[in-house]
C-alpha cells in the first residue's frame, strides 16, 4: 500500500520552524543587550520601589538588601505587607532601621481584589508627593547595584513612559522542578521580548501615567496586577518597552515538582481570565508541541524496528534534532549556567507538566495564591474570595 501524502513531515515543520525563528529572534535581542551598561547620567528624579511581601523566603535578607543598596542617588524603598504579624515583619523592621531609605506600610486585608493588588494600591497611595517614577518589584528578585539607574534610564531620558524587564531563575541545586521552571521562564522571556507586556516583578512607570490612568481603581477589583496594567496601557495607546539588559535574578532554592506546578498554575490561569485570547493561543501551541514531541519519540521507536515508513521515521528524527537545538538555544537565553545534562533532564518534564496544567486550566474557575482562592470573572474581576490551606 502506497501513501500519496504523508502529513507528518509537514506537521513537524509547521511545529518546529516558527518556534525556532521566535527563539532566535529573542536570543538576538538578549545578545545585543547583554553587555549594555548605560551610564547613570542626566537627572535623577525621586524614584520609589514598591515591594509587596507575603511571608518569608530563602535568601530574603540578601535579596531585599540588594534593592536597598542601589547606586541611584535619589530613591526610596517601600515594603508593603498585609498585616503587622507577617513572618517577614521582624526582618523588614531591622532593614528599615539599618537603611534610612526603607519603610514599611501595612495594607488592609483585600476583599475585592488580589492581596498583591491591595498591597500595591496601599504603596501608591503612600507615595511621596515628589515621586516621579514608580518601580514595582517582587521580593524574590536580586538586583545588581547599578540596576535601578540602568533600568530607569530610558524613562529619565524621555524615551518611554513605561518600561518592563523579566527575571531568570537560578535553581539551587539543579533539581528537576527547578530546572523545569528555569526552562519555562526562558520560553516566556522569548515571548515578552518579542511582544512586551508589563511584568509585575520588574516594571517602571511614570507617576503621572499611574495617576492619569487611575490604575488604583482598576487594580482594586482585579486578580492580578501586570496583565491588567498591560490591558489598560493597550487601551490607551501607551507603548511598553522591554529592557533585556536589566533582567533580574530569582534564586530558586530546592524547588520541587509540586512547587513548579504551583508556579505554572498561576502563570497559565491568570491570562485565562484577563486575556483569554493569549491563554487559548498558548494552550493550542503548547499542546501541539507536546503531541508532536511525543509522536516523534514513539515514531522513532517504531521506526527502529521497521514498523513505520522511512518518511515518518526520518522526519521524526529530524524533528527531535530540531527540538534539541531549540532546547540548547533556550539554555543560552537563560543567563545562569545549568549543565546540559540537567537542562535536558528537565526539558521533557517541563513540556509534559505544562501540558497537564494547560489541560487542567480548561476546567479551573479559580486561582490559588498565598492561601487565598480567587474566583475571577471576565477581565480578571474578582467575584469571590475564599481562604484555603497554603
Amino acid at each position: 500500500m502506497y501513501v500519496l501524502f504523508d502529513p507528518m513531515p509537514l506537521w513537524f515543520i509547521i511545529t518546529s520552524l516558527p518556534l525556532l525563528v521566535v527563539i532566535l529572534m529573542a536570543l538576538a535581542k538578549v545578545h545585543f543587550a547583554k553587555n549594555r551598561r548605560d551610564a547613570e547620567t542626566g537627572t535623577f528624579p525621586l524614584t520609589e520601589i514598591l515591594i509587596p511581601i507575603k511571608g518569608e523566603s530563602p535568601d530574603q535578607q540578601d535579596i531585599l538588601e540588594s534593592l536597598l543598596t542601589q547606586s541611584y542617588p535619589n530613591y526610596g524603598v517601600t515594603f508593603i505587607v498585609e498585616s503587622e504579624d507577617d513572618p517577614a515583619a521582624d526582618l523588614l523592621s531591622k532593614l528599615c532601621q539599618r537603611y534610612s531609605r526603607g519603610r514599611i506600610i501595612v495594607s488592609e486585608l483585600a476583599t475585592s481584589c488580589a492581596q498583591k493588588n491591595q498591597n500595591l494600591i496601599a504603596g501608591i497611595k503612600a507615595l511621596d508627593p515628589d515621586t516621579e517614577i514608580v518601580v514595582f518589584c517582587d521580593s524574590t528578585n536580586v538586583a545588581d547595584p547599578d540596576w535601578l539607574g540602568r533600568f530607569t534610564g530610558p524613562i529619565r531620558r524621555g524615551d518611554c513612559e513605561v518600561l518592563t524587564t523579566f527575571r531568570a531563575f537560578r535553581p539551587e541545586p539543579e533539581t528537576v522542578g527547578g530546572v523545569s521552571q528555569a526552562i519555562y521562564a526562558a520560553f516566556v522571556l522569548t515571548l515578552v521580548l518579542l511582544g512586551p507586556r508589563p511584568w509585575g516583578g520588574g516594571t517602571a512607570i511614570r507617576r503621572e501615567v499611574l495617576d492619569r490612568l487611575n490604575v488604583v481603581d482598576t487594580w482594586s477589583h482585579t486578580v492580578v496586577d501586570d496583565l491588567v496594567l498591560g490591558n489598560l496601557l493597550g487601551r490607551t495607546g501607551i507603548k511598553i518597552y522591554m529592557d533585556p539588559g536589566s533582567i533580574l535574578t530569582s534564586p530558586l532554592k530546592k524547588q520541587t515538582i509540586t512547587g513548579f506546578l504551583g508556579y505554572l498554575d498561576r502563570q497559565i490561569l491568570f491570562p485565562k481570565f484577563t486575556n483569554p485570547e493569549i491563554w487559548l493561543a498558548t494552550l493550542i501551541v503548547h499542546l501541539n508541541i507536546t503531541m508532536a514531541l511525543l509522536g516523534a519519540m514513539v515514531t522513532v521507536a517504531f521506526y527502529s524496528v521497521g514498523l513505520v515508513s522511512n518518511s515518518a521515521g526520518i522526519s521524526s528524527m529530524h524533528f527531535l534534532v530540531a527540538m534539541i537545538l531549540i532546547g540548547l538555544l533556550l539554555r543560552n537565553i537563560n543567563p545562569f549556567y545549568i549543565t546540559v545534562r540537567n537542562w535536558f533532564i528537565g526539558f521533557l518534564p517541563c513540556v509534559l507538566l505544562a501540558a497537564f496544567v494547560f489541560l487542567r486550566s480548561i476546567f479551573r474557575s479559580y486561582i490559588d495564591w498565598h492561601g487565598r482562592r480567587y474566583y475571577p470573572g471576565k477581565g480578571g474581576i474578582v467575584l469571590e474570595t475564599r481562604y484555603v490551606k497554603p
